[in-house]
């Protein structure tokens, strides 16, 4: 038997349901709440990849947790002073126009200022991020495109390798996009990205492109990259590329590296 309570319950539940049904902003896509925005800045932040660190103008992410790694900006302080290097968030601004995306600028720490102009997103899914930024890569114009892997190449718990093979081989995309998505395949994990640049690097094509694969195998665990090296020093048709092997050997400083190095250098 149903009471007044009861039936007042059911209401409050079903006019619940209804509210939460009705599709707000929040149960939105990404992708669609940026496109909402056709002029202005939509930004948004989400977690860092491990070993990513910034005070807001500047990031530094490590490799293989190691002290070697990319700097991008100007780290300022001078003798006296230590910047702080916070673990995130990474900060991603994208600017619209006309109903476009023109640029996707990344920062990595630090805080917002007080900008009442821009579209505030709040914290998202660092994977919802990296999959849109990764489809801005492959499909946006080229600026926002470079900006997008680099935004993509930060984020926390992003499979990037697969998309940026495709962009690297995609004949479509312009060089400096190709270039930028083999740049940062080699700072990527996985089995198969030193395979698949050394793919690139011996494919016929660009130049510029093929030395970018090389270089970024250079960055690769000593050992995946010293064996791929030393196979492109002795085995690429091109000299050039050749040449560009060995000088990213000799800065290299494995022993194995060190020791082909040597008997080159001691041969007639």
């Amino acid at each position: 038997m149903k009471t007044a309570a009861t039936g007042n319950a059911l209401i409050v539940t079903l006019v619940l349901a209804s509210s939460l049904t009705a599709s707000p902003v929040w149960s939105q896509t990404l992708g669609s709440r940026i496109d909402a925005v056709r002029d202005g800045r939509v930004r948004m932040t989400f977690a860092a990849r491990a070993g990513v660190c910034g005070n807001g103008n500047s990031w530094y992410r490590s490799r293989d947790g190691g002290r070697s790694g990319q700097f991008n900006g100007m780290w300022s302080g001078g003798n006296d002073i230590d910047n702080t290097c916070e673990h995130g968030p990474v900060r991603v601004v994208v600017v619209r126009a006309g109903g476009d995306t023109k640029e996707i600028r990344t920062y990595v720490g630090g805080r917002w200022r007080v900008d009442t102009g821009s579209t505030d997103l709040g914290a998202v899914s660092a994977v919802t991020a990296g999959s849109w930024l990764l489809q801005q890569a492959e499909r946006g114009a080229d600026r926002p495109a470079r900006g997008a892997l680099t935004a993509a190449a930060l984020a926390d718990s992003v499979n990037a390798a697969t998309a940026l093979l495709h962009i690297a081989k995609d004949d479509s995309r312009s060089q400096d996009v190709k270039a930028s998505a083999v740049n940062w395949l080699g700072e990527v994990v996985g089995d198969r990205v030193s395979s698949s640049l050394d793919s690139i690097a011996y494919e016929p094509g660009d130049r510029e492109l093929r030395r970018t694969a090389i270089n970024s195998i250079s960055r690769r665990p000593a050992d995946e990259a010293v064996p791929a090296l030393i196979k492109m020093a002795e085995s690429l048709p091109d000299k050039e590329l050749r040449r560009t092997a060995v000088h990213a050997l000799a800065r290299n400083n494995d022993p194995r590296a060190m020791a082909w190095i040597e008997k080159r250098v001691g041969t007639p």
